[in-house]
Parts: structure tokens; C-alpha cells; sequence
């Protein structure tokens, strides 16, 4: 068997450690597990990204006002208005 050496952030680290010792199993024997599964296809990692674009569908659909638009480029946009316009009342304030 290969021996690795793996960074994982310590608060995932010591959640995955109490949950094996609840579930009585070793916390490499779930990597192992896990590897193992990725490997075979059952895990698929970029899912996570899809998952992200159907919440982010999800909400926009919940919200209605997003549906037809990204809220992104309208709050971009929007900003770039209210600063144009702050300009334009600090010159105007200058010139009175």
C-alpha cells in the first residue's frame, strides 16, 4: 500500500476524525473509500460547479426580479450610475 501525506484544513480534519470515531472506522479508511469511488466514476467533482449554477437558477427563479437578468452586471452597472452621480452633486456643490 502507498503512503501519502495530504493538507486538509484542520476544522474539516477534526469533524471527519470525531464523525469516524462515532461511526467506529478509520478517517484513512473513508479517504480510501473515497478515492476509490472517485476513481471508478461514482464521484463526480465537478458537480460541485453544476450544483452552484442550479442554486444559483434556483434563486434567481425564487426571487423572480433575477430571472431575467444577471444581477451581477445590473449592480455593476448600478454602481457605476450612483458614482456618476455623486460626482456630478460634489461638482455642483463646488459651483454654487
Amino acid at each position: 500500500m502507498h503512503r501519502t501525506t495530504i493538507n486538509v484544513p484542520e476544522s474539516i480534519f477534526h469533524r471527519a476524525r470525531i464523525k469516524a470515531l462515532r461511526e467506529n472506522v478509520a478517517v484513512s479508511e473513508v479517504i480510501r473509500d473515497l478515492l476509490a469511488r472517485w476513481v471508478a466514476g461514482e464521484i463526480d467533482l465537478a458537480s460541485k460547479e453544476r450544483s452552484r449554477e442550479k442554486l444559483v437558477a434556483l434563486a434567481r427563479a425564487a426571487r423572480g426580479m433575477w430571472a431575467d437578468r444577471d444581477p451581477d452586471s445590473y449592480l455593476t452597472a448600478s454602481r457605476t450610475g450612483l458614482i456618476e452621480r455623486d460626482k456630478e452633486l460634489e461638482h455642483a456643490r463646488l459651483d454654487a
